[in-house]
């Protein structure tokens, strides 16, 4: 009895030795087999800071250049390499193998470097697209929208799916590399958007009963209305009293997007823009505007969450500026005919 028990315990051992061994075999089959023929074509691949071998491997099967992300994320780990991926676009081609094109990403010979792209509070999504263009990206006519990312950014969930991502593009200084797909540098402006407004500030919209995209659109209003920060807060709550109110917002920034969709070119304002046919236009119909009309800062943001209660109902911007503020619109005429004509 105990001879059989041996013999069938040195039967399993063998089995699983067998197993094991096919299996490896199998692993390094797939791992040292190329997906394509060595003609296959050279492809630009990037890899971008702070990208991890998960998302390394997908992307690197995404675009056809290995079979199966599985076995490259297990070689990555196996040969102790899945920390040691350097950013930058590489030359890959699905000829090679995936020891080949590990190789390669950890050894930072990239082709190319990225490329600095800073943008400032405030500008549009079209000038946004046109400062990319002017640094060589390929941004393309079929922009996204924000139904395109709203499985991913909880934050876009009451938006219209057929909105711009107008508002949510966070002014920073982002790093790119030339190959970079519009989708690549969209998404990364969500990112950061998704950072930057925090779980607090959300709570806070939350508690208020706003919603985030009227936030935002009064931020975006806030950030082109007003240059100084402490000054934001007050005008914040001037424009949230007089929609409380059923007032309309008559706020200049909102007829430049309006007539434009830009600021450039925008001022003066004219009596006869006061009369455009826009639901951006605050001076012809009440409430907000459909959607943000620029891409507000950390600071217009959280003066959009946190309005300053204040005795005033008006204010404008004097040509270096700074900010008036008036209880009347007696008040505000006056300042106008002193700082305005």
């Amino acid at each position: 009895m105990r001879n059989k028990i041996l013999i069938l315990i040195l039967i399993i051992v063998v089995a699983i030795a067998v197993s094991a061994a096919a299996g490896y075999f199998y692993f390094l089959q797939n791992v040292k087999t190329p997906l394509g023929p060595a003609s296959a074509p050279k492809k630009a691949f990037a890899v971008l800071p702070g990208q991890g071998v998960k998302e390394i491997a997908k992307k690197l099967e995404d675009e056809k250049i290995i079979a199966d992300d599985f076995y490259f994320e297990i070689y990555a780990w196996l040969s102790d390499t899945e920390k040691r991926f350097q950013a930058g676009e590489y030359e890959l081609t699905p000829a090679m193998n995936i020891p080949q094109i590990v190789g390669i990403l950890i050894s930072g010979k990239a082709i190319s470097q990225e490329v600095r792209v800073t943008v400032p509070e405030g500008v549009t999504f079209k000038e946004i697209v046109s400062r990319f263009e002017n640094s060589g990206f390929k941004i393309g006519d079929d922009l996204p929208k924000a139904g395109d990312y709203k499985d991913e950014f909880s934050f876009l969930a009451d938006s219209p799916d057929d909105a711009s991502l107008e508002g949510f593009l966070f002014p920073d200084t982002y790093n790119f590399f030339k190959k970079s797909s519009a989708d690549d540098i969209f998404r990364k402006f969500l990112d950061n958007f998704d950072k930057k407004l925090s779980s607090n500030l959300r709570e806070e919209i939350k508690r208020q009963n706003k919603k985030i995209h009227e936030t935002v659109t009064m931020a975006s209003v806030i950030e082109k209305e007003v240059a100084k920060d402490p000054d934001r807060a007050i005008v914040s709550g001037i424009l949230w009293k007089r929609l409380a109110a059923g007032m309309p917002l008559q706020a200049d920034a909102t007829i430049c997007y309006a007539k434009l969709a830009d600021f450039k070119g925008c001022y003066p304002i004219y009596r006869d823009d006061l009369d455009i046919d826009s639901l951006y236009n605050t001076y012809k119909y009440k409430g907000l505007p459909p959607g943000p009309i620029s891409n507000p800062g950390l600071a217009a943001i959280e003066a959009a969450i946190f309005p300053q209660e204040s005795d005033y109902w008006f204010y404008l911007s004097k040509p270096d500026g700074e900010t008036v503020f008036s209880k009347t619109l007696d008040e505000h005429n006056k300042a106008k005919a002193l700082y305005l004509r």
